[in-house]
């Protein structure tokens, strides 16, 4: 009853036709932020032209008209002014509003009024507190800025209070207070809450600028994967967009004609970078039907970079206005209808990416479109991609993760197909060769490349191998060298070798030793004792099902070679050059002439350093054919059956003596020597060797002894 009875009385000061016409004022409650808005229960009232400023008491009891709302129209706050007054945005208009205030609080006290399109005065009981803008100039100044003023101490008083907007608008359609909140409260609450809302829409702005950067950043590492770049644009385009839609560029004075059209640019780009991100995310198969759409998605691009050279040109606020919602709204249609059939296409085909990005890019668009409708004074709505931005980021980063791990598994499978090709190349490219030429893979091998090493040359032959395949099917054949060399090929890798070759049923290996040689003649001639081994136990589980047992020369020599490649693009194959290596083979091939398990040339002989570890004896020097140079031959028979092994070693000297009496031309002496030792090691075959040799130097004399033999076939 009281406050009521407060209420009449404080209304009997106004006259008659004025309580006819203005509604009851709704009190404020001093003390806390209390909304001013229409939809709160608020009544504003409006009318064109400008406002008459006339204090309230004074109007009141000469019954000036200016004091009553007779003559205004009731509108609703925030909401776009000039449809509800039916004139144009560029004219100047004013709101009036009355509220009550049972005491006038201690504590400052501030009014926010929204966004206002496009300049202000506002009064409160008849004195200005906040001024935005001037009146009447054609360029922006403060389109969407959030007002919001201090209320002078003394400005509020109890009972009726009366605040005034004076408004113009600089678009044709658009005017007054069309966005945000219109509040009044404690200044410090009031102004807590503004730079809260602008902080967090800061922090959100910088990660989102974060996350473009990063996708640019992934372009330029991996400049085939466009979506990439697309994105990046996307995103850097839409921070650019709220972050000109938000009050930053206010509070740091960013000019607002410039950046105006910066945010129109911005504005422009967002839908076809994001159409141009879902078409090469998805890689669309280039088919006739879609070579055509992309070309008239260029001729739309040509439209749209039409429209942003307008703006870029045109210094008129207006223009710019309308080419954004008569053309650009229009044509991105072109581009949504594009990523609706990609992603359409791509969930029909069950992809699940296609389904998070159809409902996130849908999202997106929706709060687009309820910014530029908002931005157009259509609705009354803060603006919404900032936030809606976070779910669209979460769900690509969904989308990304789900790539990822995809990627990763067939990264895996990948290294998993590779490692197995890369064991299978190694089976017809051993891996030591490739690391003698500093490849990491055979797919980095290029035809001619070349490398020259000191290395040992190993040659190996079955004996008689020829009388042997012959009593065999081809499958048997086949058979008998695979078990054969799966029996010495670890042999030669055990002992740091590796086999260059397999020429039928002979072996030809390299042993690089320690950095360019030494050791490398040790490691072949232990090679060469371990593969004689292996061949003896074969025989052995052989001779169990009756098979005649096999044996194998070994032919020794150490020098330089060059290991390359040869062919041509379409066939390549690697191998070794060097006389090291027909030496080598020459060696091997001598082995059947001396019965020899195991012989080696005497200059590689010199390179191993623990000879007393072997049972050895020079066999002869001969001159190969294509050398006048005699090489010494060593016979290694440390794998030779023990009786022919003890023959040898004590024979060892008399038979040195011998050969030297063979090397002087001393022939008769030689004989009787060479019968001597045959005598007692019937199975030796360098003797007969040498007793043939002797015959025939005998009968046919030399016109000239070298002291050596040379021979004539390889």
């Amino acid at each position: 009853m009281k406050k009521t009875a407060r209420y009449l009385l404080l209304l009997s000061c106004c006259s008659a036709d004025f309580l006819a016409a203005d509604p009851m004022p709704k009190e404020i409650v001093a003390g806390k932020i209390q909304s001013l808005a229409s939809a709160d229960g608020f009544v504003w009232f409006a009318k064109a032209g400008g406002y008459e400023v006339v204090q309230p008491a004074v109007a009141a009891k000469t019954h000036n008209a200016a004091s009553d709302t007779s003559a205004y129209k009731q509108v609703k706050t925030p909401e776009n002014l000039a449809p509800q007054l039916a004139v144009s945005g560029l004219k100047t208009a004013h709101y009036r509003l009355r509220f009550i205030l049972q005491k006038v609080p201690a504590e400052p006290y501030a009014l926010r009024l929204g966004e206002i399109n496009d300049r202000d005065r506002t009064y409160l009981n008849g004195m200005l507190i906040g001024q935005t803008g001037e009146f009447d100039r054609k360029e922006p100044q403060a389109y969407d800025k959030t007002r919001l003023y201090p209320i002078p101490m003394g400005a509020l008083k109890t009972g009726i209070n009366e605040l005034a907007v004076e408004v113009q608008g600089v678009l044709e359609k658009e005017m007054g207070i069309y966005r945000d909140r219109t509040e009044i409260g404690p200044s410090a609450d009031l102004y807590r809450a503004y730079y809260l809302e602008n902080l967090w829409g800061s922090l959100a702005l910088v990660c989102y600028l974060t996350f473009g950067l990063y996708f640019l950043l992934f372009f330029i590492r991996r400049r085939h994967d466009r979506e990439n770049f697309y994105f990046a644009i996307f995103a850097i385009a839409l921070v650019v967009y709220s972050a000109l839609h938000t009050q930053l560029k206010y509070q740091y004075g960013l000019n607002l004609y410039f950046w105006k059209r910066v945010q129109y640019l911005a504005l422009f780009m967002l839908v076809p970078t994001f159409y141009y991100f879902i078409r090469h995310y998805y890689k669309l198969t280039v088919t006739r039907f879609v070579k055509i759409w992309d070309f008239s998605v260029f001729a739309v691009n040509l439209v749209i970079a039409g429209v942003a050279a307008a703006v870029i040109f045109s210094p008129d606020v207006k223009t710019w206005d309308f080419l954004q919602n008569n053309i650009v709204t229009y044509v991105w249609f072109f581009y949504i209808g594009g990523v609706a059939v990609i992603l359409i296409r791509e969930v029909i085909r069950k992809n699940r990416d296609a389904i998070i990005m159809i409902v996130s890019f849908l999202i997106l668009l929706a709060a687009m479109i309820l910014d530029i409708l908002s931005g157009q004074a259509k609705i009354n709505l803060p603006p919404l991609l900032t936030y809606v931005f976070i779910f669209f980021i979460i769900s690509m980063a969904l989308v990304l993760a789900n790539r990822f791990v995809r990627l990763h598994d067939e990264t895996e499978a990948l290294n998993a197909n590779l490692s197995a090709f890369n064991t299978a190349s190694r089976r017809f490219v051993p891996f030591e060769f490739l690391t003698m030429l500093e490849k990491q893979s055979i797919l980095d091998v290029n035809l001619g490349d070349q490398v020259q090493r000191d290395m040992a040359v190993l040659f190996s032959d079955i004996r008689g191998f020829t009388s042997l395949s012959e009593k065999m099917t081809p499958k048997e054949n086949f058979d008998f060298i695979n078990s054969y060399l799966d029996k010495v090929g670890p042999v030669i890798r055990d002992h740091k070798g590796f086999i260059d070759k397999y020429i039928g049923d002979a072996v030809m290996a390299l042993f690089p030793g320690n950095h360019g040689g030494p050791g490398a003649a040790a490691d072949a001639l232990e090679a060469a004792l371990s593969m004689q081994e292996r061949v003896r136990d074969w025989n052995a589980r052989r001779a169990k099902h009756d098979y005649p047992p096999i044996a194998i020369g070994i032919g020794i020599h150490q020098g330089r070679v060059m290991l390359g490649t040869i062919g041509e693009h379409q066939r390549m194959d690697g191998t070794v050059i060097a006389d090291a290596v027909n030496l080598a083979s020459r060696i091997e091939s001598l082995t059947k002439n001396y019965g020899a398990g195991i012989l080696i040339s005497e200059v590689s002989w010199h390179d191993i350093t623990e000879k007393e570890k072997y049972l050895y004896r020079l066999v002869d020097r001969v001159a190969v054919k294509g050398k006048n140079e005699p090489v010494g031959l060593i016979e290694v028979f440390s794998g030779d059956d023990d009786e022919l092994k003890r023959l040898k070693n004590r024979q060892h000297n008399d038979f040195q003596a011998a050969m030297l009496l063979y090397r002087e031309g001393q022939f008769h002496e030689a004989k009787t020597a060479f019968l001597q030792l045959m005598s007692e090691n019937a199975r030796d075959k360098t003797l007969r060797l040498y007793l043939e040799r002797i015959e025939q130097y005998l009968k046919s004399p030399p016109s000239e002894w070298k002291g050596f033999e040379v021979l004539t076939e390889k």
